[in-house]
């Protein structure tokens, strides 16, 4: 119960924090469309069964129990996003125990060039890719079935994966497929430890930067998750 009502406080927290922005740079309206954030994308856990007079506790008050602290997610974050959200929630300077980093394989779609025979055919097809002006590939060497097959990218969802492909139909590129792989995809999320409300703050600002990323008011993830 402590640990529903740490939530509620942690999402008024970033309510707040929304609030404050908005006050000091403009209209409520104008700072929707700047911050790209979403107040439905903030998952709020309701308590249940608490008397209707009972009063909330603060968040001094409301100390959860070991592993029921309240964390504040961010993402999920996939191929070329998760080296850029890496590099974004570095410059917060988070100390290690106030933040979490969770990896989970998850599907994907993936973009690529089927195994071509010889290694002669990789580096002829590359020339090809470069020419259309394709620059951005990834030629697997795996000692696996994928062989010599060229990775043009990677996507979490179908439709991005077709969009992805349809531009590179307009520049040229033939050969390339889109084909759905289990336990492919590397996602990741952030969790912040019980942040403070200018902590709330600089993760909405950063949220700006990932339109499709969310932030939302979760129970921490256990150690070594």
């Amino acid at each position: 119960m402590r640990l529903l009502f740490l939530l509620l406080v942690l999402a008024n927290v970033v309510f707040y924090a929304y609030a404050f922005v908005a006050r000091q740079q403009g209209s409520a309206g104008s700072q929707i469309s700047l911050l790209q954030i979403n107040p439905e994308k903030i998952r709020i856990i309701k308590a249940t069964g608490v008397a209707a007079s009972e009063k909330p506790q603060s968040a001094a008050q409301a100390k959860a129990p070991p592993g029921l602290a309240a964390c504040l997610e961010w993402g999920p974050f996939a191929g070329p996003d998760a080296a850029r959200a890496a590099a974004a929630i570095t410059r917060l300077e988070l100390p290690q125990p106030l933040m979490q980093r969770v990896v989970a394989d998850v599907g994907g779609y993936w973009v690529y060039i089927p195994p071509l025979k010889t290694r002669a055919e990789v580096d002829r097809k590359i020339g090809e890719l470069k020419a259309l002006g394709v620059t951005d590939f990834f030629a697997v060497q795996d000692q696996t079935q994928w062989r010599n097959a060229i990775s043009l990218g990677i996507f979490k969802s179908e439709e991005a994966a077709k969009n992805f492909l349809a531009g590179l139909r307009e520049k040229g590129v033939r050969s390339a497929i889109v084909e759905r792989r289990e336990n492919f995809l590397k996602q990741i999320a952030y969790f912040v430890r019980e942040p403070g409300e200018a902590m709330v703050a600089r993760l909405v600002e950063l949220q700006r930067e990932f339109p499709g990323s969310e932030i939302k008011a979760v129970a921490c993830p256990p150690d070594g998750a």
